[in-house]
């Protein structure tokens, strides 16, 4: 009965093409973006001193809008970036499911998809809506107490080695689950009409935040978002959700290496180029 979701065909290779192909240009903006921002930063005074994120300190000095809304968009075109190749297995069965309900236009099955994509989103929104406050109100609380700032390195450290003990929890099995497997997550949860598509996209999102969260944190908080640790993210999140399904040795090698990575953190810095 659910052949036609399974095997690859016309729809699926469409999918793939336009996924590759958004997350293609966003990797672009995503670029040109980074690069005017620590560019901005440089002509800013500021050095990248312990660690990375310390060069993106001027756009957290203070709650500012211009530095919010860039840093938003930064974060919503990074996040098409790494994670619509990994949707193309989600996309393709949502979209056979709205063929097989019958919309009469192309037009309307491609609006129906977008409005899901939209919705899938919304999670990763909130995410870096979370993030930028937290860093915010680290880098008030490390302008107030400077002593603060003397254990950054530490910090750092830390949240490495709760992301790798956050890969062996019930709750990271569960969103992975729900994840990795979209024929049984839209069978279940696929909602018709244009709201429904945005809920089901916002439940999915919200399954695949829950298994990669961490891992965006540490991208930000540790290496200030730059490139190759979007790509190490991308490369990590693409495998989790589409080659190896979210295997349980897979979950627990990237668990190790982050927890080793940031033991390396505390003791070790310079080995990974960190300034202690």
């Amino acid at each position: 009965m659910y052949n036609s979701f399974l095997k690859f065909d016309s729809v699926d290779f469409r999918v793939a093409v336009a996924l590759i192909a958004a997350s293609a240009i966003a990797w672009i903006a995503t670029y040109c973006l980074m690069n005017s921002i620590f560019g901005m930063s440089m002509n800013n005074g500021m050095v990248a001193s312990a660690l990375p994120i310390n060069a993106l300190s001027v756009f957290f000095s203070s709650l500012n809008l211009e530095a919010f809304f860039i840093f938003i968009l930064v974060w919503i075109v990074s996040t098409v970036a790494m994670m619509f190749p990994g949707m193309i297995p989600a996309v393709s069965v949502k979209y056979k499911m709205v063929d097989k309900a019958g919309l009469s236009s192309e037009f309307a099955k491609i609006g129906d998809i977008m409005i899901f994509l939209l919705g899938y989103l919304i999670p990763y929104i909130i995410l870096g809506l979370g993030v930028y406050f937290t860093v915010l109100s680290a880098f008030r609380l490390g302008a107030l107490n400077p002593t603060f700032s003397a254990y950054t390195t530490q910090i750092a450290s830390v949240i490495m080695i709760v992301a790798g003990v956050w890969q062996f929890t019930p709750f990271k099995k569960f969103c992975v689950k729900h994840c990795v497997s979209p024929l049984s997550f839209l069978r279940i949860h696929a909602k018709n009409g244009c709201a429904g598509a945005f809920r089901t996209g916002a439940e999915h999102g919200y399954y695949c935040v829950g298994s990669c969260f961490l891992y965006m944190i540490v991208m930000f908080s540790v290496a200030a978002m730059t490139i190759p640790s979007m790509v190490l993210l991308f490369i990590i999140t693409t495998l989790e959700k589409v080659t190896v399904k979210g295997t349980k040795w897979f979950t627990f090698l990237v668990g190790f290496c982050f927890i080793i990575m940031g033991a390396i953190v505390w003791f070790m810095p310079r080995l990974l180029g960190i300034i202690a």
